[in-house]
């Protein structure tokens, strides 16, 4: 059944930034789909309430406490997961954040820490899957970017500055880990979340009307797209930025 190219059964994946919004939804959804579960996140109360989730899913889950811009934190992670299943199949690096700052009002240091929250983590963190993907010659690496990373966003030049890397960083690994791993990106619109709510809660409405689709995107609408690049259904599929985001086009991002 061609259904059956979209089950994740029998994979083990790592989601990091998993506490909550678009992570928590990736890591339920891939649980739905069949996946045991590495939830990493810093926050331990929130990622060890969605392993509890996804064990009454019935599959198998653990939290990882983890600061993916740490470099060896991250190479604790990944030695746990393998401890814990034997391998690795999935990485989601969905851990990141951004906020309301004009380019001139950013300073050099606030951009590096945009960079090292958003993209250097991302680096890191496929570092040290790859090591296991290429032994095991197979994998498949899912970022989570943004429209922002490709179009004006007006008010997050940090923020779009390092989802535009991660694109980059995306195309390149792609070509460089190919045939053996597969490495594709989300770009996501305007997603309603509990944390994006401060950020985008000023804007809703003008996005909505900006929006062809007329809404706002889901975690849901995230995983889904997550669940696709994740599992043999795309298995044709490598370095591509698949753009989820109700069918925007050329505009210029602006919040507040």
């Amino acid at each position: 059944m061609i259904l059956d190219k979209f089950s994740l059964t029998g994979k083990v994946a790592i989601v990091t930034g998993a506490g909550r919004s678009i992570g928590r939804g990736i890591a339920l959804g891939f649980a739905e789909a069949g996946a045991d579960i590495v939830c990493a996140a810093r926050t331990v109360s929130e990622i060890e309430s969605v392993a509890s989730e996804i064990r009454n899913l019935g599959r198998r889950a653990i939290a990882v406490p983890c600061d993916v811009r740490e470099a060896e934190q991250v190479e604790d992670m990944v030695s746990k997961a393998v401890d814990e299943f034997g391998h690795i199949d999935i990485l989601v690096n969905n851990a990141g954040a951004g906020y309301l700052k004009p380019a001139m009002e950013t300073s050099e240091r606030a951009l590096e820490f945009q960079l090292r929250q958003n993209l250097t983590s991302a680096f890191l963190c496929s570092k040290a899957v790859i090591k296991v993907m290429m032994e095991q010659k197979a994998g498949s690496i899912v970022n989570i970017s943004s429209r922002a990373g490709d179009q004006p966003a007006v008010g997050m030049i940090a923020y779009g500055v390092s989802k535009a890397g991660m694109n980059h960083l995306t195309r390149t690994m792609a070509f460089e880990l190919a045939p053996y791993v597969r490495v594709n990106c989300i770009s996501p619109g305007a997603v309603w979340t509990e944390t994006s709510a401060e950020t985008l809660g000023p804007a809703k409405d003008r996005i909505i009307r900006g929006t062809p689709l007329n809404r706002m995107g889901t975690p849901e609408d995230i995983a889904l797209a997550a669940i696709y690049l994740a599992s043999p259904a795309s298995s044709w599929v490598t370095g591509k930025i698949l753009e989820v985001d109700g069918g925007i086009y050329g505009q210029v991002f602006k919040v507040g």
